[in-house]
């Protein structure tokens, strides 16, 4: 099992969900402001690079319940709120959407696919928001993906594919772009429209033209498991300057714990190091892990005479 799956899996998942977001938003024609309000703030926690410093340490992959809480708490630091229902709908799209991508990708791997959602993320942010925090995030999988070997590469995304496996929801989306059988098994990739294959990791919904208001979703929605109503309400709230989020993952060593990140919601991004280091750990990933109780020996040999 690859140590460098859990950013990939929170990060496409993270941009699937604010795709759905933003069309939910659009669908119940929430005020201009009030949408791009809890765009900034869902997109400011997700890439935030302390919460990616911790994901990119690494690590054996997150659990699905783990990483389902985490995006479950990022998704309700905005003004927005979600009940039990829609959070689980939510998931449905998210993870049967990401699943298909892997499962029809032919030639694109999973860092083009992870390119294009944060491309087409950004494309919906409002013109004042600073793109700098996702070209960050952007260059942090750039790095990464020059420094994987071939077999690196293929244990990276035989891991991300397993992830999935459990998951098998119908999609009304998928249906309506011929994307997914009555079944719920995918189609081929020879039978679905060429743009979409090209273009894995873009905004999805650009493609479904067929539904565009909230009570074609209510009333015509092909199955049970597509959202009929994702937002309950946006109140009126002033958010926090500050964000804490709960990490629910316990890293590497016997001497971490579970974190609490707090996350500053109007940092500025315009020189953020995609490497950190600090005095108690290297924070800085490396595909170069020891493969090898000899290596592992030698290595420590290494330090010791040094």
């Amino acid at each position: 099992m690859s140590h460098f799956a859990t950013p990939f899996i929170v990060v496409n998942l993270g941009c699937e969900m604010i795709f759905v977001i933003d069309q939910r938003l659009k669908a119940q024609n929430i005020a201009m402001e009030k949408c791009e309000k809890v765009l900034t703030d869902i997109v400011t926690v997700l890439l935030h690079p302390k919460l990616l410093d911790e994901l990119f340490i690494p690590q054996p992959v997150a659990t699905q319940t783990v990483v389902k809480q985490l995006l479950d708490d990022i998704s309700t630091t905005s003004i927005m709120r979600l009940d039990e229902y829609s959070l689980s709908k939510l998931w449905d799209l998210m993870t049967m959407i990401f699943k298909w991508q892997l499962s029809t990708a032919t030639i694109q791997n999973i860092f083009d696919i992870s390119r294009r959602h944060l491309r087409s993320v950004a494309a919906l942010m409002p013109r004042n928001y600073s793109k700098d925090i996702i070209e960050n995030a952007i260059k942090r999988f750039g790095i990464l993906a020059q420094d994987l070997s071939d077999e690196d590469y293929k244990c990276l995304s035989n891991t991300v594919i397993f992830w999935f496996n459990q998951y098998h929801a119908k999609i009304s989306v998928l249906l309506r772009l011929g994307l997914q059988r009555k079944d719920g098994t995918f189609c081929l990739p020879v039978s679905i429209n060429p743009n979409i294959i090209k273009n894995l990791g873009e905004n999805i919904y650009k493609y479904d033209s067929k539904k565009k208001t909230l009570y074609d979703y209510e009333t015509c929605s092909a199955d049970s498991n597509e959202i009929n109503c994702i937002l309950e309400s946006i109140e009126s709230i002033k958010s926090k300057s500050k964000v804490q989020i709960q990490l629910p993952i316990e890293f590497g060593n016997d001497f971490s714990t579970k974190q609490t990140l707090e996350i500053e919601r109007n940092m500025l991004f315009e020189s953020i190091s995609t490497n950190v280091k600090t005095n108690t750990m290297d924070l800085r990933f490396s595909p170069e892990m020891p493969k090898s109780t000899q290596e592992d020996l030698l290595q420590m040999l290494d330090d010791f005479d040094n």
